[in-house]
């Protein structure tokens, strides 16, 4: 009885996990030099000592290329640690997040990543479900700690919340790019936030009181 054995793909069909990785490498190193709008799949196969072929046969374009390097690679979701109150988680989420941003890749990066989430793209949807979701996620955490301590209650909206975190933050260190205080900015920026997360909560009790005063005068009337 024979032996027969499956031979191995050849040429084309053989996608060598080394040489994604060397192509992924480069791409990195494209997306913070020139930014995603101006970044071309010949650059990145030059950089990373391939022929365009061994990118094309992986990915039919720049778009598809970006969004499996997204899915791919472990990219840091900053957590802050249980400091204890409200306030000091924030602070601490601020401290680290400032630190990442500092970072040369990330300071070039993360800007043009998140500039194609406003356009309605696969890409724009790949960052969101992969980098943004998780980020809303690791801040609701540390707001259902504050829930579980009875500093805030659960009404709280904890997307808004991450809003008013994120916003100013990322604003101050990738857009104007002024210059940040690191040892204040993370305190006053927590003080103004837990400020503004208690009138939330104060605004959403006030409209559920409201809300059953309402159903109450209905009812006797």
């Amino acid at each position: 009885m024979l032996n027969r054995t499956k031979r191995a793909p050849s040429g084309a069909a053989v996608l060598q996990p080394d040489r994604t990785r060397a192509i992924w490498r480069a791409a990195i190193v494209e997306l913070a030099a020139t930014g995603y709008a101006q970044m071309s799949m010949e650059v990145v196969a030059k950089r990373a000592g391939v022929g365009k072929a061994a990118l094309y046969r992986r990915w039919p374009n720049k778009e598809a290329m970006i969004i499996a390097l997204v899915e791919a690679i472990e990219i840091e979701i900053i957590t802050a640690d249980n400091c204890g109150s409200l306030g000091a988680d924030i602070a601490n989420y601020i401290e680290k997040a400032l630190r990442l941003l500092k970072r040369p890749l990330s300071s070039r990066i993360l800007p043009s990543l998140y500039s194609e989430m406003s356009r309605d793209t696969a890409l724009a949807d790949a960052i969101r479900r992969t980098i943004e979701r998780k980020k809303r996620d690791s801040v609701t955490q540390l707001i259902d700690r504050a829930v579980g301590r009875g500093e805030v209650s659960d009404a709280v909206d904890r997307e808004l919340v991450y809003d008013m975190l994120i916003g100013p933050l990322y604003w101050r260190a990738i857009i104007s790019k002024q210059p940040i205080d690191e040892m204040e900015y993370p305190r006053l920026t927590a003080a103004a936030v837990v400020g503004a997360i208690q009138a939330l909560d104060r605004a959403a009790a006030g409209s559920g009181r409201r809300a059953v005063s309402g159903r109450q005068i209905r009812v006797l009337s």
